[in-house]
């Protein structure tokens, strides 16, 4: 940890946290000792990042509000009660599809059938016509649902096949991004691993060299002291002034 920032902090708020002017600079990779206090400033920084990119409660306020009943018609209502009463389903109505005689004793009366051709503003004719409409109206529905399944019998399977083809293909495509994703990943962790560790030699080599050279400059200093100690010594011993020595030595350089 540096007493001071090595880099230039953004004005997001980074440098609002940083009061105490501290900034993290360890390697993920090579520093496995920590203490409490790293380890408390560390969650202040992730507690502080959840804060500024905390999302609402209600994340959606932007969009309108769903209208989740729109599709409850009154059909679908009566079905789901019924379904929660656990009630049986009602029977189809077939009736618009049968084509029932005038009457039961007038049903096998030829004549009279031919008399409600002739007569157009007879009743009954009229509900045979209508009985008669809905019955083709009904056929015609019959035989375009047949020529429906005519058709997806003869194409829907080679169709249904292809869109499968497409979807897998889709899908291999999507994997294979993904997997190349996953291994550019993977290679910048193995990047961001290899530069920590050398990196941490380099560090480890120059903690060496500054633990030796204030080593040597620790010994260098006592042996100063020492010789300096042995010099007034040998000075006290033959009773030398010291100026004097001085003095010489200035008019010999």
């Amino acid at each position: 940890m540096s007493a001071k920032p090595l880099a230039l902090t953004g004005p997001g708020g980074a440098n609002q946290l940083q009061d105490d002017q501290i900034l993290v600079d360890a390697l993920p990779y090579l520093d496995t000792e920590y203490n409490e206090t790293d380890r408390q400033l560390a969650m202040k920084l992730v507690e502080h990042e959840c804060k500024t990119f905390r999302p609402t409660k209600n994340y959606l306020t932007h969009l309108p509000v769903p209208d989740y009943d729109a599709f409850l018609t009154p059909c679908m209502l009566k079905e789901m009660s019924r379904m929660k009463k656990k009630e049986e389903m009602e029977k189809l109505d077939l009736s618009r599809c049968e084509l029932p005689p005038p009457s039961a004793v007038k049903g096998v009366d030829r004549k009279l059938w031919a008399k409600v051709r002739r007569l157009s503003a007879c009743r009954e004719r009229n509900y045979i016509f209508q009985v008669l409409r809905n019955a083709k109206a009904q056929n015609e529905h019959l035989m375009l649902r047949q020529i429906n399944l005519e058709l997806m019998d003869e194409y829907a399977a080679e169709n249904y096949l292809q869109r499968n083809k497409l979807m897998e293909s889709l899908l291999t495509q999507a994997e294979k991004e993904l997997r190349i994703t996953k291994e550019a990943v993977m290679e910048v962790h193995a990047a961001r691993k290899m530069a920590q560790l050398k990196a941490g030699d380099k560090v480890k080599q120059l903690e060496y060299s500054w633990v030796t050279m204030v080593t040597n400059n620790y010994r260098m200093e006592m042996e100063n002291r020492q010789m300096e100690s042995d010099n007034a010594k040998q000075i006290k011993r033959l009773k030398v002034d010291p100026s004097k020595l001085e003095d010489k030595e200035d008019q010999e350089n």
